[in-house]
């Protein structure tokens, strides 16, 4: 990706912390698994499968259970679908700090040093 593009991504009002599939968190609702393919303040990214039904409107609360052990409840409403990726806007976001430990996590886990 070039340094343009990736700008471009994050070029919006909250940083957005995508996972890669092997560090995703789960998201638990209503008996159902979902692993979180991105977090941010103000919404999270969900796998879903194609068959997964969505009612628009419809509020979506569960917890996402992160690697290390801790748990965080969220609330939100269906925002858009992108084919396999359900977007959820939340009502009462992530902290900053959550997704700061999350990177911070990852880039130790990552690092060459």
């Amino acid at each position: 990706m070039e340094k343009d593009e990736e700008e471009n991504q994050q070029n919006r009002e909250f940083f957005r912390l995508r996972y890669n599939e092997n560090e995703r968190p789960i998201f638990l609702a209503e008996g159902d698994k979902f692993p979180v393919c991105e977090i941010s303040e103000q919404g999270v990214r969900l796998l879903v499968k194609e068959d997964t039904q969505v009612v628009d409107g419809r509020i979506i609360a569960g917890i996402i259970q992160f690697e290390d052990g801790s748990e965080v409840e969220i609330q939100g409403k269906p925002f858009r679908r992108e084919e396999n990726e359900l977007i959820v806007r939340l009502h009462h976001g992530l902290e900053l700090k959550k997704i700061n430990e999350e990177q911070i996590r990852i880039r130790k886990k990552y690092s060459r040093d």
